[in-house]
């Protein structure tokens, strides 16, 4: 696909705007747009601003590997909204820093929240029947997306805030038993630590914060959705799906 994008922005279609290069972006737009319609893929619009948002720019420049750059954005518009919220920060799977840093990065250099890293290091957890799709394959394998904890603290570095939990969940939420929290994001792909999650911080968010789960809107993630869906069943709350695959809680 990259081999074929390359030779399509070289012919004469595009190289006719050579001379301008605002209509010469407008055209490369337009031709991968058909690319990406015809092969089932999306390309975002060009006119969207939070592509350019500082604060988002600011982060990315991190350049910290992990979840696509459109959650990244709903994480650092979610934190700066609940600056003024009370309660810490936590994050259900951190892998290498790269969603803890664009809402460290929402937050503010003057924040006084915490934020709380939970994650084994060790890869995933062991799957259950739980997060298993409806022809009964199980996408994930215990162990897969290993991170280690080293690249982690070496790419959040200049937080001074932050606080590796390292362990499986949910061995060390007893920690923060008694804090409470603005903003938790979840993202352990699996049924049974995400179900672990909500049951330990759903009781300790503050009004006006927020909950959101990373892998909802994924179809090799049903085990998440599935956690989410029976826990706030009976809740007040409104599960809400985004289509970056997300979905959020307001409380």
């Amino acid at each position: 696909m990259n081999k074929l994008i390359s030779r399509i922005l070289r012919t004469k279609y595009i190289q006719q705007y050579s001379s301008s290069p605002a209509l010469r972006r407008v055209a490369k737009y337009r031709i991968l747009k058909r690319i990406a319609r015809k092969n089932n893929f999306q390309i975002y619009k060009k006119n969207l601003i939070w592509t350019q948002d500082g604060d988002f720019l600011e982060a990315k420049a991190k350049k910290i590997t992990g979840i696509p750059d459109d959650r990244c954005f709903v994480l650092l518009e979610i934190a700066r909204r609940t600056r003024s919220v009370a309660g810490d920060i936590a994050e259900c799977g951190a892998r290498f820093g790269r969603s803890a840093s664009f809402m460290l990065t929402g937050c503010g250099q003057a924040t006084e929240k915490s934020l709380f890293l939970f994650d084994s290091f060790e890869g995933l957890s062991e799957p259950t029947s739980a997060d298993a799709k409806d022809d009964g394959e199980i996408y994930w394998r215990k162990g897969d997306i290993l991170a280690p904890v080293d690249i982690l603290q070496e790419n959040l570095k200049d937080y001074r805030q932050v606080h590796v939990m390292k362990g499986w969940i949910p061995d060390r939420f007893a920690e923060v038993a008694d804090r409470s929290f603005s903003l938790v994001h979840i993202d352990v792909d699996l049924y049974q630590p995400t179900l672990d999650s909500l049951e330990f911080f759903y009781p300790r968010m503050t009004k006006g914060g927020f909950v959101v789960c990373d892998d909802y809107g994924s179809e090799n993630c049903p085990g998440a959705k599935r956690a989410f869906d029976e826990f706030f069943q009976d809740k007040p709350q409104t599960v809400l799906h985004l289509p970056t695959g997300q979905c959020i809680v307001a409380i």
